[in-house]
């Protein structure tokens, strides 16, 4: 069955390449070592408050006077860290130009009720209509209608 390797360089640690292979045979006493790459499980996490960020843990391979363990793996495995302000407000604005759409419809309607000469009053639209437009003003921290 074929798994990523990747190709270290032991005098710096850096990756040279990285491949599927199937089982290779692999020379453990050079500068150059393919070592089988391991991915930890992603877990669970809310995408409104926290990221993930990919984490890589390679012993240090750099004394060749030692050879490098066949045990030896490159782990690929993320963090879950909480977002920043910054950050957390993007998500926002995210959310308010999802709902965009809606409010172009919404928009359409009204003026479809002035061009008719119709009065518009709250009871106007759908309770539905206010949940959507309270959502958008609460996403940038106004209070509802």
């Amino acid at each position: 069955m074929k798994k990523w390797y990747s190709k270290i360089d032991r005098s710096t640690g850096n990756i040279v390449k990285r491949k599927e292979l199937n089982n290779p045979e692999r020379a453990l006493n050079k500068p150059f070592v393919w070592l089988p790459e391991e991915r930890d499980i992603r877990p669970e996490y809310d995408k409104e408050t926290h990221k993930l960020v990919q984490t890589e843990t390679i012993p240090d391979l750099s004394d060749m006077t030692v050879d490098v363990s066949p045990d030896v793996k490159r782990v690929l495995g993320v963090n879950v860290v909480a977002l920043t302000e910054e950050e957390r407000a993007q998500v926002n604005i995210g959310k308010i130009v999802d709902s965009d759409g809606v409010l172009a419809r919404m928009t359409e309607d009204i003026l479809v009720i002035v061009a008719q000469g119709g009065v518009l009053e709250k009871d106007s639209f759908a309770d539905e209509v206010w949940e959507k437009i309270n959502a958008r003003r609460a996403y940038r921290g106004e209070e509802s209608i």
